[in-house]
């Protein structure tokens, strides 16, 4: 008896001759609509699973957030109540008091007020910028106004925090480096200044020193052996040395020197600017000590700020025209000019 082979299609038994018809039968519209309305969801749901599972991860991540600054909020809480008693500013020799010709006792009595009533003082560090500097890392002043050379000295050294760059009168953030000698000189270029005196300020001078060592250097100079340098100590006995003729050439701040010429009236006509540096110095800094905590570090900052916006007179009786934000970035392009130089920074004694 011949077997015939069956096939079951749809449910029933067929024989092997309508295979081919229930293999090539087409889904039902009825079955292909069960299809879709199984399929379907199935694959919302897994793109929901997919995005739940995101959403998960981004709410756990959100989650972790918070809780970094819940714990970040309580720790700037638990400093809120401030850790300064007082705050006493030192300064470089750039002619404040005590005993200089500006006076900061108004900006002190602005800053206590706005400090609650803490004291604030100028503190008398020494006649040098080396000693500003040791004054601020020893702890014998909270803030120092610092030239740009020796902020970096100071940061290198006892990690002192800037927070702002004191600006000029006329607003600017930026002064150059000015080789001045007198009209009658004879000296009409730097190369002229081989083999004659010369007055830089101090080691920790960014004007008075670092600049005009390295325009001298890309002028084909050695500072050291070319020129016979001295330090007169201050801007202005730079210009005095020069005036007098003691030095035939000398360098200060572009700051100085125009504040210098309205002072000496018409003695200051004497002089000219032999050389002005390309290079853009930013102006000089506001530091704190690396101790100081940083709510109290923002309340400095702001109390000056604040100064500087609304009480600009203020600040003109220090010879400045307000504060602008710095960090150490503002003074990268000097630490590069150090490091082409060979300076080793802690060896500077000014």
């Amino acid at each position: 008896m011949l077997r015939r082979d069956r096939l079951r299609c749809g449910g029933a038994i067929h024989s092997s001759s309508l295979a081919a018809q229930c293999v090539a039968r087409p889904t039902s519209p009825d079955r292909r609509a069960i299809i879709k309305r199984f399929i379907l969801p199935v694959t919302w749901i897994s793109l929901l699973t997919i995005v739940g599972g995101y959403l998960t991860i981004e709410e756990a991540n959100a989650e972790k957030a918070r809780d970094q600054l819940a714990k970040a909020r309580q720790a700037f809480d638990a400093e809120r109540t401030g850790q300064l008693t007082r705050l006493r500013i030192g300064y470089d020799p750039i002619g404040n008091q005590p005993g200089g010709v500006l006076d900061p006792s108004i900006l002190n009595d602005d800053l206590s007020s706005l400090l609650g009533g803490i004291p604030v003082t100028s503190a008398y560090v020494g006649k040098t910028y080396t000693d500003t500097v040791k004054a601020l890392g020893e702890g014998n002043i909270e803030v120092a106004w610092l030239s740009p050379l020796s902020y970096l000295y100071a940061y290198q050294k006892y990690g002192a925090n800037v927070i702002l760059r004191r600006l000029t009168p006329e607003g600017q953030k930026t002064y150059q480096s000015y080789v001045i000698t007198k009209k009658n000189s004879g000296i009409r270029t730097l190369h002229d200044l081989k083999g004659r005196r010369f007055a830089f300020v101090n080691p920790l001078s960014t004007s008075g020193n670092l600049i005009p060592r390295y325009e001298l250097t890309k002028a084909g100079l050695d500072p050291d052996k070319d020129v016979k340098g001295f330090y007169a100590g201050s801007q202005a006995a730079v210009t005095e040395q020069v005036l007098n003729g003691d030095a035939p050439a000398g360098a200060v701040s572009s700051d100085n020197y125009n504040a210098s010429l309205e002072e000496l009236g018409n003695k200051g006509s004497e002089l000219t600017i032999l050389f002005k540096s390309p290079v853009n110095i930013p102006e000089g800094p506001v530091a704190l000590r690396k101790d100081i905590q940083r709510y109290d570090t923002l309340r400095v900052e702001d109390a000056l700020l604040t100064i500087g916006e609304d009480s600009p007179d203020v600040l003109h009786t220090l010879n400045i025209g307000g504060f602008a934000k710095a960090t150490i970035k503002t003074y990268q392009p000097l630490l590069h000019i150090v490091n082409d130089m060979n300076i080793d920074l802690s060896t500077y004694n000014g």
